[in-house]
């Protein structure tokens, strides 16, 4: 092979790196698609793929490999990780919203170990997260990722990130959303679990002579099921509305980092 081919491909490997350090950053935290459930072979095959395909994009002229290239190397790495780790905020609240409501509606003892999360997850929690991915996945969201990644070398080009106030106020945001999230998914089945409880209080002091709590677990179960039954409809257009908001964050936090 011509030497002189050799050395031109030669040059192109830093530039490649730095992009691969913000695509295999963003694939390692990333909702859905930066789960444990992805094997790291995948997410290493994609993330070279994508790099790949954006480097006669990106990279217009050979990279210097030299003491700075390190420090550009983190920053494409910060890059990759601060908008996946914002975005992967929004898709958690859902899974805290559904957590909130296994341990008051009492599904505590259908619990089961998580690997996504390595913690341990109850049913209401995994059907609104696997609901979550389901509508990701059926709104493109992934699709709509990958995109963005290649919309981020427009927005911050290589080696020139860095952190801002405004990336800080975003990071708040996302942390505060996820909460007011999880609280408002959850909020109409722990209101129902309020009025039960304080049900029961009225009538054990009325009639002591009742053990209300033999029963009441059953009844927070099964009122728990059906309030969630019947708010399905909401509780999907509710999602889709969060997970509209976490796609639609891309573009700002991008715009943070410049």
């Amino acid at each position: 092979m011509d030497p002189a081919r050799l050395q031109e491909w030669y040059a192109l490997v830093p530039g490649l790196m730095l992009i691969l350090a913000r695509v295999g950053a963003l694939f390692a935290s990333a909702p859905v698609l930066g789960g444990p459930s992805i094997p790291a072979p995948i997410k290493a095959l994609l993330s070279m793929a994508v790099s790949l395909l954006l480097l006669p994009k990106v990279v217009q002229e050979p990279v210097p490999m030299d003491f700075l290239f390190i420090l550009a190397l983190a920053r494409e790495i910060g890059v990759g990780l601060c908008l996946g780790w914002i975005l992967n905020l929004y898709l958690v609240s859902i899974k805290i919203g559904g957590d909130l409501i296994n341990r008051h509606a009492g599904f505590n003892a259908a619990e089961n170990f998580d690997p996504d999360s390595e913690l341990g997850a109850g049913p209401m929690g995994d059907l609104l997260h696997l609901g979550a991915v389901l509508l990701f996945l059926g709104l493109d969201g992934h699709l709509h990722l990958i995109a963005s990644i290649a919309r981020s070398f427009e927005v911050v080009p290589l080696a020139s990130a860095h952190l801002t106030p405004a990336t800080l106020d975003l990071v708040t945001r996302g942390v505060t959303d996820s909460w007011a999230i999880a609280l408002t998914l959850s909020f109409p089945v722990l209101t129902a679990v309020m009025a039960i409880t304080v049900a029961e209080g009225v009538i054990t002091r009325a009639v002591p002579q009742i053990n209300i709590m033999s029963i009441s677990f059953a009844i927070k179960i099964g009122v728990s099921v059906l309030v969630v039954f019947a708010g399905m409809p909401m509780v999907v257009a509710f999602i889709g509305t969060v997970l509209g908001m976490m796609l639609a964050l891309t573009v700002p936090v991008l715009g943070s980092l410049r």
